[in-house]
């Protein structure tokens, strides 16, 4: 597209960004402890290195189920494409706090 053109449609508001929001997967509302549960237990025994929700990692604090729950969904999603829709659901709100970054 010729400059003058991207410039124009921009003017008009009729460009829309290609660039996706950038999206988290984290615990989903109404989602139960058990099932939170089994998924850590699966991803962190097949899936990912959970050593950022153990006692002394970044993630850590605040020792919640919920919680750490939310970083391994993050983890998950990141490294396989997958939002576990059994206790996932994706958000456009960035989730990080503190030392605790989710990427």
């Amino acid at each position: 597209m010729k400059l003058s053109l991207i410039i124009a449609m921009v003017q008009l508001g009729l460009l829309i960004s290609c660039v996706a929001a950038e999206q988290w997967c984290v615990v989903a509302p109404g989602a139960r402890d058990e099932q939170m549960q089994a998924f850590l237990n699966t991803a962190c025994n097949q899936l990912v290195d959970c050593k950022d929700i153990k006692p002394g990692g970044s993630c850590y604090e605040p020792d919640t189920l919920q919680n750490h729950a939310s970083y391994i969904l993050n983890l998950v999603y990141r490294s396989k494409g997958q939002c576990d829709k059994a206790v996932g659901i994706i958000s456009v709100n960035d989730p990080s706090f503190g030392k605790c970054q989710y990427s």
